[in-house]
């Protein structure tokens, strides 16, 4: 009996060890796939890598100007100028593909109530012909929104604001 424990318990420290070992795989210059239990030697060419931010996929909303200061003289030639005409916002209704559970969506339609900007949330787990849309809107998560020809994903107050003023 006490030399089966023994036996056990040397099969379970050799297989521990084996199983703490590590496998690198790699392709050397000449094109021959190399698999050794050391690392690869440090290569001259690295890879460069590009990190997204999630504001790369969106445009962000141009940055306002500061206000300049002003002489007394000046602030009263400004003032008996017209005030230039301000941008209308978008005219049509959004369409928002969102879920019930979303966070996100929820701070989104609370944003367009509060402005009372129109809009149409589809919940894409209730309606199938909504989820068919946002797939074919090639949309990957919620929210969704569809502010005339544009597509926004997720949701920024900023961008939302940038689409509904350079929408038609």
């Amino acid at each position: 009996m006490p030399t089966r424990t023994l036996l056990s318990i040397l099969i379970l420290l050799l297989s521990c060890s084996l199983a703490g070992a590590e496998m690198y795989q790699w392709v050397d210059g000449k094109g021959t796939v190399v698999i050794t239990d050391t690392p690869p030697p440090p290569s001259k060419k690295r890879k460069k890598v590009k990190v997204y931010n999630d504001g790369d996929f969106a445009p962000a909303p141009p940055p306002q100007p500061a206000p300049a200061k002003r002489s007394a003289k000046g602030a009263a030639a400004a003032e008996a100028q017209p005030a230039s005409p301000k941008k209308e916002h978008f005219t049509g209704t959004v369409e928002m593909y969102v879920t019930s559970w979303c966070g996100y969506c929820r701070r989104a339609e609370s944003y367009l109530k509060s402005k009372g900007i129109p809009y149409v949330a589809y919940d894409i787990e209730k309606d199938s012909a909504a989820r068919q849309r946002h797939r074919e809107l090639g949309g990957n998560g919620v929210p969704l929104i569809i502010i005339g020809s544009n597509k926004m994903s997720g949701f920024s107050p900023e961008t939302l604001e940038y689409y509904l003023n350079n929408s038609k």
